[in-house]
């Protein structure tokens, strides 16, 4: 349980910093990308109260309303347990787009929350994360897999 805490700090922390106001679209979702690893490869520690503890954190450090990130982690999640067998049989390329078809439909909630609750403006670049996902997995993926295998 130490290595998902440490891990889920470290992504928050590199999430904190944060970039440029007009780079930000740019930056794979860290948090959501380390949470879908430990709810595929650690489903009986992190499951969908887990993704809604996680995506709750995020509501509080950032500045979105209480509740739309864990309601979209819980939904991100719970599509990635539906498809958890497959998904950590298949290769890296195929895990590398499945975490782009999560990362989508987490941006789907998000921003569809959003719409309804802030009046907000919805644009294209809001769905650049899923490439940005799509490229960061593959090196997330093996990261952490080294370092949950490896015993202490």
């Amino acid at each position: 349980m130490l290595r998902i805490l440490l891990s889920l700090g470290i992504a928050l922390l590199l999430t904190a910093n944060g970039a440029r106001a007009d780079w930000q679209f740019f930056l794979p979702p860290l948090v959501l990308l380390v949470t879908l690893y430990w709810v595929l490869h650690g489903p009986l520690t992190c499951g969908l109260g887990f993704a809604f503890g996680v995506g709750l954190l995020v509501d509080l450090l950032g500045d979105a309303p209480l509740g739309q990130h864990a309601l979209a982690f819980c939904v991100t999640a719970h599509l990635a347990q539906l498809l958890e067998y497959r998904v950590r049989h298949f290769v890296l390329v195929h895990q590398a787009l499945m975490a782009g078809a999560l990362t989508l439909a987490y941006q789907l909630v998000v921003v569809a929350i959003g719409l309804v609750l802030d009046d907000g403006s919805l644009r294209l670049a809001q769905f650049n994360a899923v490439w940005s996902a799509m490229l960061a997995w593959p090196v997330l993926a093996l990261a952490l897999r080294g370092w949950h295998d490896r015993a202490w």
